[in-house]
């Protein structure tokens, strides 16, 4: 199961990701978020990221050129739309940077999945009612749907709840912000617990 640690924002938490080595490492870079960065913060980091690690930058509802201008700074490996983007959208962002381009949904009946694979994303991160608030997905919703498109469960995860959720989800990732944060900081010692409990080392 892949590990995705997003709202990264100090080179502080890049080394943390250096050492615990999660697939992906997530930056937002929309603005007026409370994890949001900048462009240059945003190249910093990844210059320091290890190179296995994918580096995920994410946008609400900006254009497909606005993000492949941010792209000429930031060297990105995936694009993650967390919007209300459409088909269009993600298929002008896809063209226009040649990257694979996730979509976030919240969910919060069956149909919004079935609506979301509509979308044409490369692979989807289905979420609670509020991304980015530490609330929690309906596991037992999202299981039943069986959903068919690759996707990560995101929302409210944390060490104490991850190995319960992804037993019943049965995700091909999990997606961690607030979950890995004390005090609006990333925490060192979540992170590492996340990663014993996902990888059983």
């Amino acid at each position: 199961m892949k590990i995705k640690f997003c709202g990264i924002r100090r080179l502080e938490d890049v080394a943390f990701c250096n050492e615990l080595q999660p697939e992906y490492l997530g930056m937002i870079l929309s603005s007026g978020f409370r994890r949001t960065i900048s462009p240059e913060t945003a190249e910093q980091l990844v210059k320091a990221k290890s190179r296995s690690i994918a580096a995920v930058g994410v946008f609400v509802n900006e254009t497909p050129e606005h993000i492949a201008q941010v792209l000429k700074q930031v060297p990105l490996d995936v694009i993650q739309l967390h919007g209300s983007e459409t088909a269009e959208i993600v298929s002008g962002v896809r063209w226009r940077t040649g990257l694979p381009v996730w979509k976030a949904v919240q969910v919060q009946t069956a149909a919004d999945i079935q609506a979301a694979r509509q979308l044409g994303a490369d692979q989807l991160i289905l979420e609670g009612k509020a991304g980015g608030m530490g609330i929690t997905a309906d596991w037992e919703l999202i299981a039943g749907a069986k959903p068919a498109q690759s996707f990560l469960l995101a929302g409210g995860l944390t060490p104490e709840n991850v190995a319960e959720a992804a037993a019943r989800v049965q995700s091909d990732g999990v997606d961690f912000s607030s979950g890995i944060e004390t005090g609006g900081v990333k925490d060192y010692a979540k992170m590492k617990q996340i990663v014993t409990i996902i990888r059983g080392v």
